[in-house]
């Protein structure tokens, strides 16, 4: 803790300062973990040292305001102390984990009154984070009523981004504003500050591009630092290099999007780390890269480009034609009339589409003959197994060693039983004779349970379902399933047929199969009945239709495949199949309007 505490970074929050700062003196101090919340949602604020890696999701689920601190003993040898804070501030939640050396309880007891003297300060600092990000926000979202008033207005994207240019220097007062407009996911320098000249072949105007491209990358927000690192320092980073060459000390990276695309990338650079800079490397940042997108889409729905307005002014001649000038109308019946005849005469053949599923009919569960330990399980789900094949075993040793001592006690038994008949002990005999009979029952349990260790495949099958293969080594209970098995040559189709077409399938329907898994080969099948069972599917209320292979597939079958099936249900006319739901439900309307 005392190397991290050594390291300073401008960049970094007041909470985190503060954790690094009050905890780092605690004798005994492996790591923090330190998150604030609000509402329920966490995030990380803190992480120095070695930290505790996994626990902080159920720390974070458990959270109490009230609970304060506790302290749990970590398992393994010089494993240490894991010590948890819990505080509910104004409007911010706080958590520490703590993860502390192995310590005795005396010293363990005057940690944690260092500890809690300093919750206080660590929380005082990120409430003044939460205030600072409150008012950075707000300072933004003042820009941004200025920025979207303003993209109205602007006839073309460069003229948009000289409105976004002026405001930023305005406001922000920063060294140079650069917008680089990218296309296909390949920036280029579009607008700068000051008016200036944008030369075609520079090694400024190739570090703002580089800048650009990382921010493209990184789809969100970024800030650069280059007083982070000394001069020569291994460390320093790609976007570190880029700023240098332009002569920065710190510049923000905005991403804008359009239609989840990076439209342009903005670039704010500053000549020296001045309140202005700090104040874009919270949330505030997120919310300019949010304004800045509206902006773009404003000025799109503003002034549409070439291809927009050319689709404007054919729309403009269609409406124009379909006037109310009366030859036109002439004009629109007699297309309208030879349309229907044209329709009413053509065949179809229709074919409705419907989601499919492939399930298997004959399946066997596999569950557990007794309570053992699984000691095999070699297939997994979708495996195939051949018939004799061992599928679960169940560990035997105890079970042999059991056998034989009950056998051993049977031999011992019976020379006993020999002993009390030969001197005509007649009661003893009797109760030898009854331990004998246990005895016997009790080997034939066992020897059962011997057969039953190691379950074998009946036939060819395929695993469907249960997850024994997991489970090997752990201990299972009588009844439990392990393994569900279909037969191979058992898989048929299930279908979701609409509630409306159910009245006009024909028997033994002929209908094409294509599977997900296998879009370019359809399989011919053919309806084989309909199934009692409704169910919702899409918002519409559906009927099983059972449908059976015509032949066997050439390729593999998986229970659970989904798909699309296409039924014949009869030719008819073009006009027939096309305006089949209008005709429906206008049949209905009728009928319901009926007195």
């Amino acid at each position: 803790m005392a190397e991290v505490a050594a390291t300073t970074d401008r960049s970094v929050s007041r909470f985190e300062r503060s954790v690094l700062h009050h905890l780092s003196g605690v004798k005994g101090l492996r790591g923090v973990q330190a998150f604030t919340g609000v509402t329920g949602e966490w995030s990380e604020g803190a992480r120095f040292g070695e930290i505790l890696e996994g626990v902080h999701r159920k720390v974070l689920s458990d959270f109490d305001a009230k609970a304060g601190g506790a302290v749990e003993a970590l398992s393994g040898p010089n494993a240490g102390w894991m010590a948890t804070y819990m505080l509910g501030g104004p409007g911010l939640d706080m958590v520490l984990i703590m993860h502390l050396r192995a310590l005795e309880p005396k010293e363990l007891q005057e940690r944690r009154r260092v500890i809690e003297a300093a919750i206080g300060w660590v929380m005082l600092a990120a409430l003044e984070d939460r205030r600072s990000e409150q008012d950075d926000r707000a300072f933004v979202g003042e820009i941004g009523v200025q920025i979207l008033l303003e993209a109205a207005q602007a006839r073309s994207q460069r003229v948009l981004a000289d409105q976004w240019i002026a405001r930023l220097e305005k406001v922000l007062q920063p060294g140079l504003v650069a917008v680089c407009w990218v296309s296909a996911e390949k920036p280029k320098l579009g607008n700068i500050s000051g008016g200036g000249l944008i030369e075609r072949q520079s090694e400024a105007r190739g570090s703002l591009e580089g800048l650009a491209s990382s921010a493209i990358a990184r789809r969100e927000p970024k800030f650069v630092l280059a007083s982070k690192y000394e001069d020569g320092c291994a460390d320093e980073t790609d976007d570190l290099a880029l700023l240098r060459q332009i002569g920065g000390e710190s510049a923000l990276l905005v991403p804008v999007l359009r239609r989840e695309e990076v439209a342009a990338v903005v670039i704010v650079l500053f000549d020296a780390d001045t309140d202005n800079s700090r104040l874009l490397r919270s949330a505030a940042a997120h919310d300019l890269g949010g304004l800045l997108s509206e902006a773009l889409a404003i000025q799109a729905r503003g002034h549409p480009s070439l291809v927009r307005r050319s689709v404007n002014w054919v729309t403009g001649i269609a409406r124009g034609i379909l006037g109310p000038w009366y030859w036109k109308l002439k004009l629109a019946l007699l297309v309208s009339v030879i349309a229907l005849v044209v329709t009413s005469i053509t065949p179809s053949q229709k074919r409705p589409s419907f989601t499919a599923v492939i399930e298997a009919q004959e399946r066997q569960i596999v569950s557990a003959p007794y309570d053992g330990f699984l000691a095999e399980a070699p297939f997994r789900l979708g495996d195939e197994v051949q018939g004799g094949e061992i599928i679960v075993a169940f560990e035997e040793a105890d079970l042999r060693l059991e056998l034989a001592q009950t056998q051993a006690e049977q031999a011992e038994t019976a020379a006993e039983l020999q002993t009390a008949q030969a001197q005509r002990d007649a009661a003893r005999a009797r109760l030898l004779m009854s331990r004998i009979a246990q005895g016997d029952v009790q080997i034939d349990l066992l020897e059962r349970r011997l057969d039953l260790a190691r379950s074998r495949a009946e036939r060819r099958a395929v695993i469907v379902g249960g997850d024994a293969w997991r489970r090997v080594g752990d201990r299972v209970r009588l009844g439990e399933p392990l393994l569900e098995l279909a037969a191979s040559d058992s898989f048929r189709v299930r279908a979701f047929v609409d509630e409306d077409w159910i009245a006009e399938l024909p028997q033994q329907a002929a209908a094409t199969l294509l599977l997900s898994a296998y879009p370019n080969i359809p399989m011919e099948v053919k309806v084989e009945g309909i199934g009692r069972d409704p169910s919702i599917q899409d918002g519409q209320n559906t009927f099983p239709v059972w449908l059976t292979f015509q032949s066997p597939p050439e390729v593999r079958i998986l229970d659970g495949m989904r798909g699309v099936v296409r039924i014949y249900v009869g030719q008819r006319t073009v006009l027939q199949a096309y305006s089949r739901s209008l005709q429906r439900w206008a049949l209905r309307t009728a009928w319901r309007w009926q007195s």
